[in-house]
């Protein structure tokens, strides 16, 4: 079963749950994944994974503005919303784990803070649907400003 039939499931079970906050979300993503097939893109050639990262960093985004407006309902519902969706994305690495990486990655391929783009692109490259990109930025520039 490819991730479109497993959020279509999700919805019709989701829906007679009545389930309103996941159902919603559901919808959105299923959204987004029909634009994306629509989009003239050969069906072989499109990443559902991605379509739902991308539908996770809008989420995130809001939810960072609703954080900067002090508004915490907002981004307790969004809590909510973003759960639902990291629910269809593959596990992340956690911090220790990038750390660890960005640590061998460094020592590896000695690089300097003037070399952090190649570093950054070498790091993506092998890690990038399980791997926090601003993340790997961060504690790069820690290790290699430091």
């Amino acid at each position: 079963m490819d991730m479109k039939e497993r959020i279509t499931e999700d919805l019709k079970v989701s829906m007679k749950a009545q389930n309103k906050l996941r159902t919603s979300v559901l919808r959105m993503i299923l959204a987004d994944i029909k634009i994306a097939d629509t989009s003239g893109k050969p069906k072989d050639q499109i990443d559902y994974v991605e379509v739902v990262r991308g539908y996770y960093k809008k989420l995130n985004k809001t939810r960072e503005e609703y954080e900067r407006l002090n508004l915490p309902d907002k981004v307790k519902e969004l809590n909510g919303e973003v759960a639902i969706v990291e629910e269809y994305l593959p596990r992340q690495l956690s911090d220790d784990e990038i750390k660890r990486i960005v640590h061998e990655v460094i020592e590896t391929n000695k690089f300097t803070a003037k070399e952090m783009g190649v570093a950054m692109k070498l790091i993506m490259g092998k890690y990038g649907s399980v791997i926090d990109g601003k993340k790997v930025q961060m504690y790069l520039k820690e290790k290699l400003t430091s």
